[in-house]
């Protein structure tokens, strides 16, 4: 099989790499898979890759110090982030160093796929390196509904629109309406602009080239990155609620030596839940989890397993951040989310 091109996998979890390569490997790609940050920056400084996926939560160097030495050598490369610790002011410093996309973890394993052969530049290499400028041209169809967020000025705020049309260079949006008049915007402001589809949430920083009056749109030069943020498979719950936990040993057997626990909701969904504990939980631990009761649902009581703990400064007095993912579906929050 012609080889599609060469991905760097990073993540400690060593069998998520196992997956990932598998799954790469068997659609076309040359897999490298490393553990921590340092063999991370290592292996892209010795070897091409048309794209890296980087987790955030590594040892020996965390993945934003890795994103700041690649990109200190590698300006080109498109990086992927993965995590389940979703800190947003980590996220926000990953993406102003230049990364294709934010994929939260756990991640429908065919929709990466697809975002890996979306994002690689072995796939058009002219699209990229010749022209500097992403493959935008899907994206950007008459009457799609954006959502403008304008950062300074007296024009400062949030707004609804719609793309009206668009060229090689330029995006030409409907001029946004605030009590009844349509905003003005000086030239080279600064807009974030966001594009919902059905598979993720699309972003992009710009700045404005003008205004017309009649028809009243609005000009933005034509970004040369976009940020994806894959949507997940099921929609979140904020649910602030007691909960317990004790781990488990064997396939359906509770290790009866571990005493019930303490912690935190923050959100669950059908598939899985973030927990706040005071306790840091290797990734692949089998646990028990119930709640408190949560409002239209009632208590919830699963099976599932960590994927990532994270270690930060919790407003609820916690000093870790569990994500668990569930061993089967839970039904009831599939119902309301």
């Amino acid at each position: 099989m012609l080889s599609k091109g060469n991905v760097l996998v990073v993540d400690d979890e060593i069998n998520l790499c196992r997956i990932l390569s598998a799954k790469l490997a068997k659609t076309g790609y040359d897999v490298v898979t490393v553990h921590d940050g340092e063999q991370a920056v290592k292996k892209v400084n010795e070897s091409h890759f048309d794209v890296v996926l980087l987790d955030l939560i590594l040892p020996k160097m965390d993945g934003l110090e890795a994103l700041s030495h690649i990109r200190a050598t590698n300006r080109d490369v498109p990086i992927i982030i993965m995590s389940a610790c979703e800190n947003s002011k980590a996220i926000e410093q990953a993406m102003t160093q230049g990364v294709a996309a934010y994929v939260n973890k756990p991640f429908d394993l065919d929709s990466l796929v697809a975002l890996v052969q979306s994002t690689s530049r072995a796939d058009d290499i002219g699209r990229a390196e010749q022209t500097g400028r992403a493959d935008t041209t899907m994206l950007f169809v008459k009457s799609q509904e954006v959502t403008l967020d304008v950062f300074n000025g007296s024009a400062g705020g949030q707004y609804q629109s719609r793309i009206e049309d668009r060229d090689e260079r330029t995006v030409t949006v409907l001029t946004p309406v605030r009590n009844g008049d349509y905003v003005i915007i000086p030239p080279n402001t600064m807009i974030r602009v966001g594009l919902p589809a059905k598979d993720a949430f699309y972003s992009f920083t710009s700045p404005t080239l003008g205004q017309k009056r009649e028809p009243p749109v609005t000009t933005l030069s034509k970004p040369a990155v976009i940020y994806r943020t894959q949507r997940r498979q099921f929609a979140r719950i904020l649910a602030n609620v007691p909960v317990r936990y004790r781990s488990k040993r064997g396939a359906g057997h509770t290790d009866e030596e571990s005493e019930w626990k303490a912690g935190k909701s923050l959100d669950f969904s059908a598939g899985g839940a973030a927990i706040a504990v005071d306790e840091d939980m290797a990734p692949g631990t089998s646990i028990c989890l119930e709640t408190d009761p949560i409002s239209d649902i009632g208590v919830v009581s699963v099976v599932g397993k960590v994927v990532r703990s994270c270690k930060e400064d919790s407003e609820n007095g916690f000093t870790h951040t569990l994500g668990v993912q569930f061993d089967a579906v839970n039904s009831d929050l599939k119902s309301v989310s």
